[in-house]
């Protein structure tokens, strides 16, 4: 049973990566562009919060603070197993650095739970601020689905809150690790 499971995941896995090369390449044949970044491949053309940016509606630390609030959310998606760790040359299993991953996922969705939870709570007036923050820098949904004109307007200011409000949570987390190393 074990090994027809392992054939069926291997099938499966195979299916998935055939997918996203076709998808790729119908990508990059309208000449959309194609990132790969840490393992997932994005068509950023796609992306809201990159054409958010690109057209000068969030700023460069709103950018970056959305990236790493993204790589979490994707986390919480997904669990870390020692095979999506690429042995080394050497082979066999590498305890360091499947322990060095999981630290990393696990302040990733620490830092998603605090981003939430400090929007959710500072912008209580503004219940859209935590499902477009989730939408848009999460999911990189674009900020138009959300509406056009005034709510396209309006929406974007919510949003930008609530990066603000995360830009300085990214920094409270590193000065907190900061303090703690000298410690």
């Amino acid at each position: 049973m074990r090994i027809a499971g392992a054939q069926l995941a291997r099938t499966e896995e195979a299916d998935i990566a055939a997918g996203l090369v076709e998808t790729v390449a119908l990508a990059r044949a309208r000449g959309e562009v194609v990132e790969a970044n840490g393992g997932s491949l994005r068509v950023s053309s796609r992306d809201g919060l990159r054409s958010l940016r690109q057209s000068g509606h969030i700023n460069d630390a709103h950018y970056a603070v959305a990236l790493l609030y993204r790589g979490g959310f994707e986390a919480r998606g997904r669990d870390l197993r020692v095979a999506s760790l690429e042995p080394g040359s050497g082979g066999g299993h590498d305890n360091d650095r499947f322990v060095a991953a999981r630290l990393r996922r696990a302040r990733m969705l620490d830092f998603v739970a605090r981003a939430d939870r400090a929007v959710a709570m500072s912008l209580a007036d503004k219940p859209v601020a935590l499902r477009l923050l989730r939408s848009v820098a999460g999911e990189g949904a674009s900020l138009s689905v959300w509406g056009a004109g005034r709510a396209f307007a309006r929406n974007r200011e919510v949003l930008i809150k609530a990066l603000d409000l995360i830009v300085a949570l990214a920094k409270q987390v590193a000065r907190d690790r900061q303090n703690k190393n000298i410690s």
